[in-house]
């Protein structure tokens, strides 16, 4: 039975991964794929990613002694209904192990297979020859014909225009936690290096991705900022979005430029040849700092604050301060580097049960307090809902008696 894994190497253009069996063969249909990744200038997370998929489908093809060429609908779903039902290490899951893949890594997972077999039906129907000319792509729906930003059918695609597949499913609805100020306040000053106080500020104040700095797969957020990317004069920083898009220039507070310049005179001084903005100062030190080191880093201050904490509800904790404040979704799209403002609505519009119950009684309250007439029920002392005067009432009742006496059968 063969296995497939991704491996990495490099070449004059950069890294790039291959799907390569046992022996270390290339396997040609992925290979063309994946050069077109990297050709649309795809991040090299993504590919990483696009790879380990595709070389855990192909293994799963082999087990189950299906030709990728005889790939069908059916056999998706099979694929789909085994990898949903599988812990990450690959283990099928039992009723004494219940935890299998998230709905979002299923979907991911659609995307890939829905890429890899859109580009090679495309490629042989245009050749006019192959095994995939005129055939339907066997992970997808309708795909929709349109070039993406990341070359990648699908990826980002606003949520009401993606196509239904019937293989997707359905990603449960949360809303995004949050993290209070004081907590903040609490890990500001639980962190022991004016590195981490400053990196801590940049994510509160400015709700960027943490990011990474990797030689071999690229840089981006916070972590991938070298020290040309601060703007001192005009209070900026500039960050590389994720995905291999644009730089993006982020306004910065105050409160962050004095932490920011005791870094840089206490803790890097040391690390003058580095490019990186932020520098390890434990284990390789004045080498850049990885995300895996402020991970670590991060675990140990929450602990230390009694915070429960990870770096990407600092964003979430933003974005929705902008929202409540502003209530303008584009303010928020442009501070947070979405590609598509329907990605912002999607994530940071959607309302806990808790606020919901709290405006329903708000609304009732205030309802209540308006005294609408139509809704009040008269009692035994007061025989009209409106207020009338005496003089009103005394006309109403003659209109009512004499209207009882001209309707009053004549013996």
């Amino acid at each position: 039975m063969p296995t497939y894994l991704a491996k990495r190497s490099s070449d004059e253009i950069g890294v790039r991964f291959r799907v390569c069996d046992g022996d270390g063969r290339v396997m040609p249909l992925c290979d063309e794929f994946l050069f077109q990744l990297r050709l649309r200038d795809c991040s090299v997370y993504t590919q990483r990613a696009y790879a380990l998929g595709l070389a855990h489908f192909f293994t799963w093809l082999g087990a189950n002694g299906v030709e990728p060429e005889r790939v069908t609908r059916q056999v998706i779903g099979r694929y789909i209904a085994d990898f949903g039902e599988s812990e990450p290490g690959g283990a099928v899951t039992t009723r004494a192990a219940p935890k299998a893949r998230s709905a979002r890594t299923v979907n991911h997972r659609l995307s890939v297979l829905a890429s890899f077999f859109d580009f090679h039906i495309r490629r042989d129907t245009e050749d006019g020859a192959g095994p995939w000319c005129g055939r339907t792509n066997p992970a997808s729906g309708k795909l929709l014909d349109r070039e993406l930003r990341h070359g990648m059918m699908g990826r980002d695609l606003p949520p009401r225009t993606r196509q239904r597949d019937g293989f997707r499913r359905r990603v449960p609805y949360e809303v995004p936690k949050r993290i209070e100020p004081e907590e903040v306040q609490r890990l500001i000053d639980a962190a022991s290096s004016f590195r981490d106080k400053a990196n801590l500020t940049l994510l509160c104040r400015t709700g960027q991705r943490i990011g990474d700095w990797n030689e071999s797969a690229g840089r981006h957020g916070i972590l991938g900022m070298s020290l040309s990317d601060v703007d001192r004069k005009r209070g900026l920083i500039v960050v590389r979005l994720k995905g291999a898009r644009d730089e993006h220039r982020v306004p910065v507070t105050d409160d962050f430029w004095p932490v920011y310049e005791r870094y840089l005179k206490e803790e890097r001084r040391t690390a003058e040849d580095c490019e990186a903005l932020w520098i390890a100062l434990r284990k390789g030190r004045g080498k850049p700092l990885t995300y895996a080191a402020f991970e670590s880093s991060l675990r140990y201050i929450g602990g230390k604050a009694g915070v429960p904490v990870h770096p990407h509800l600092f964003r979430h904790t933003l974005a929705q301060g902008v929202l409540d404040l502003t209530g303008n979704l584009k303010i928020a799209q442009e501070i947070l580097g979405h590609a598509h403002i329907s990605t912002t609505a999607d994530i940071y519009t959607r309302v806990d049960p808790v606020s919901l119950v709290t405006a329903l009684a708000a609304a009732k309250s205030s309802f209540d307090a308006a005294h609408r007439p139509s809704l009040n029920v008269p009692s035994e002392e007061r025989r009209y809902v409106f207020d009338y005067d005496a003089d009103t009432i005394a006309e109403l009742e003659d209109a009512v008696n004499n209207q009882a006496l001209t309707r009053r059968p004549h013996p």
